[in-house]
Formats: structure tokens, C-alpha cells, sequence
């Protein structure tokens, strides 16, 4: 499953962090039959990935291209802003975790902790500063 960080649009498939160019129209057919608006169009090497929402059932699909052959249909979770602490969550240990919500609140934080948080995140192409500013308590 790839994860979609909705408020800096960045797709993150295969353990790495892609940015996305926004777009609209047409983004194919769900499995449920409603047709799929597209919300992001992403590049990573040889591959074109475009990610789109259902309009019926409201779920998400990364449509992962080569050129005009469809490779893959990859379900998507979307963290909007609000749910960017549950996508942290996820990817970080829970000291790491806490040591970026305290550095959010400018409070006191275990630097080894960020530190480590901080490289985990690039190691997959997030900016953790980015991430912090976009965090909402």
C-alpha cells in the first residue's frame, strides 16, 4: 500500500517520498465501478504514477505507468493534514515520535531521538521540517 501526504503532496511508494504535480480530469474506473478524478501526477525514474480518487466510494488508487502500459493499481492511504501525527506515528519509533511533537511545540526534546526521526524520514525523501509545519495540534 502506498501512503499520500495530501497537504505537500508527496506520494510515498516503495519506501520513497515522490512529489507530485497537481492535476484534474478524468483518473479511470474503480473496482467499484465510479469513475476516478485525478489528483496528482508523479515521476520516479521510468515510471509515470498518477493518483486518483473514486467519486463513488471515495477511495484512493496510485495507477502506476511506463510510458502508456499500466504496471500496477496500487490502493493508496491519504493522511490529510490533520492525520499527518498518525502518519508519523507509523514510521517512527514512539521516542522518535515525541521528540518531533515536542519539537513542534518548542518544547524540550531528546535531540537523539530527532535526530534519529530525522533520518529516517529523509532515508525516504521527507523534509522533517516540512512535515512540522504543516502538523496541526
Amino acid at each position: 500500500m502506498a501512503m499520500y501526504l495530501e497537504p505537500i503532496k508527496v506520494l510515498v511508494y516503495n519506501d520513497r517520498a515522490i512529489p507530485g504535480e497537481e492535476s484534474s480530469g478524468f483518473g479511470g474506473f474503480c473496482s467499484c465501478g465510479g469513475e476516478m478524478s485525478q489528483r496528482t501526477w508523479h515521476r520516479l525514474e521510468d515510471l509515470r504514477i498518477l493518483v486518483s480518487e473514486c467519486e463513488s466510494c471515495w477511495n484512493t488508487e496510485a495507477l502506476v505507468f511506463r510510458e502508456t502500459e499500466l504496471v500496477e493499481r496500487v490502493p493508496v492511504r491519504v493522511f490529510k493534514r490533520n492525520e499527518l501525527r498518525d502518519f508519523l506515528s507509523e514510521v517512527l519509533s514512539p521516542a522518535e515520535f515525541e521528540a518531533v511533537m515536542e519539537k513542534r511545540r518548542n518544547g524540550n526534546y531528546n535531540y537523539t531521538a530527532y535526530s534519529r526521526a530525522k533520518k529516517k524520514l529523509e532515508s525516504l525523501g521527507l523534509d522533517v521540517e516540512k512535515i512540522i509545519s504543516e502538523l496541526i495540534f
